[in-house]
């Protein structure tokens, strides 16, 4: 452990020196509070033993410059003073002084001061050392969490049907975040896609945003298996099951999430959907470029168990497009606490429509980092778009009616193999 001693009274400085080198600390010694800045800044010291009258710099400037400087860590400082008025210590306390030393020092006093300031000294490079162990461990918490929240919440489109394109991002925050999104085909016609955002941060938000996704496809597989081989469930079908499970336990957790539940189906040209509380799915009408708002009643999931889902439905041209985002886009803040907000992506979903789905994506992250100037953000930003194609005419396909896939089969396999291992 390093001292500096900053004694204009050459007697009392060698004294000083002699005595703590005796107690086996290493020493630098300075003529005045000037002398003694210079070295500090160009050296490592624990603690320093300054005399409070001296030229140039007196001890309490010295002690002042020591507490300012922003790359230290805890420095304790001792002032050597004939002074005994209140206030003087007073404004020496306030000036940053740990402890003081009367003249003419005694060395026994000396001794267990600096004792005590190496004590102390000691405990916050422990506390330091711990906080950095506790940040790192954190980091690598952190980085397993955003592999695990990709894994599990960020689903992958799966073959895409003609007649549709489909592209979908997110952007992670400096937390693990609860946005999530999957999609499901059923056959080569029909495509379901989810896109939700559970409260809160961190890995419990994650994790339920995990368990959300597994439950719309076990309720999934559940309605398949019970319904007739030639109709799917609904929208609020799969919804209304996966809320009379979910509910209850995010009542008892005290969170709840929002998610837009949409089925594209290109025979009928139709999108039906459930919003529960979600922000409001933007829809692209190519041929007016006019950009409407996909508008749903229900609450988000996880309010109340007395909660009834109703889908709504709406028709689509060619060349339309559709934005599912997340809250983390729109409430994107810029340095003066403004926010993205829906307006502007809606503005800017009008002015580049007509992109591919990927090219769209990147222009609205583009744009939402620029506005806000910024790398990071607080919140995961989730986009998902779906563009209408020209589709091949029906008699391309094995059927007009829309049958599920044997893809689909197996997921509903799967979901009443899993109910029946429950039951067991």
């Amino acid at each position: 452990m390093k001292i500096l001693i900053a004694e204009d009274e050459a007697v009392s400085r060698h004294l000083l020196q002699r005595y703590l080198e005796r107690l086996g600390f290493q020493v630098v010694a300075a003529a005045d509070g000037a002398e003694a800045w210079r070295r500090f800044e160009a050296d490592d010291f624990a603690i320093v033993i300054s005399d409070w009258l001296m030229p140039e710099m007196d001890g309490l400037d010295l002690i002042r410059r020591i507490r300012a400087h922003p790359s230290r860590g805890y420095v304790y400082t001792i002032l050597v003073t004939v002074k005994f008025e209140k206030r003087d210590l007073v404004a020496a306390m306030e000036a940053g002084a740990d402890d003081f030393i009367t003249k003419p020092f005694d060395p026994e006093e000396l001794r267990v001061r600096v004792r005590a300031g190496q004590r102390v000294v000691e405990l916050e490079s422990a506390l330091f050392r711990s906080l950095e162990e506790l940040k790192q461990a954190h980091l690598r918490e952190m980085e397993t969490g955003a592999r695990i929240q990709k894994a599990l919440l960020q689903g992958y489109p799966p073959h895409i049907p003609p007649g549709l394109r489909v592209a979908a991002c997110t952007l992670p925050s400096e937390h693990i975040d609860g946005d999530f999104y999957d999609f499901y085909l059923h056959h080569h016609r029909c495509l379901d896609i989810l896109v939700g955002d559970v409260m809160g941060k961190g890995v419990p938000a994650a994790l339920l945003g995990a368990g959300i996704k597994y439950s719309f496809a076990r309720a999934l597989g559940r309605l398949m298996v019970s319904l007739e081989r030639d109709r799917l469930p609904e929208p609020e079908e799969i919804v209304s099951l996966v809320h009379a499970e979910m509910t209850p336990q995010f009542i008892r957790l005290e969170s709840f999430a929002t998610l837009c539940y949409a089925r594209f189906d290109l025979d009928r040209h139709f999108v039906t959907f459930v919003d529960c509380g979600h922000p409001k799915t933007l829809h692209f009408r190519a041929q007016t470029r006019v950009v409407e708002t996909l508008q749903g009643e229900n609450l988000p999931l996880g309010f109340t168990e007395q909660e009834i889902y109703r889908q709504v439905a709406r028709p689509f041209d060619l060349g339309d497009v559709f934005v599912f985002y997340s809250d983390g886009l729109t409430e994107a803040q810029n340095h003066a606490g403004d926010f993205f907000e829906a307006g502007r992506l809606a503005e800017l979903v009008a002015r580049h429509g007509e992109l591919d789905p990927a090219d769209l994506i990147e222009r609205i992250r583009d744009e939402v980092a620029a506005f806000s100037d910024a790398t990071t953000f607080t919140d995961d930003l989730t986009c998902v778009v779906v563009k209408i194609e020209p589709w091949p005419s029906r008699s391309r396909w094995r059927s007009a009616s829309p049958r599920v896939s044997e893809t689909a089969f197996q997921l509903a396999s799967a979901g009443e193999d899993l109910h029946q291992a429950e039951a067991t």
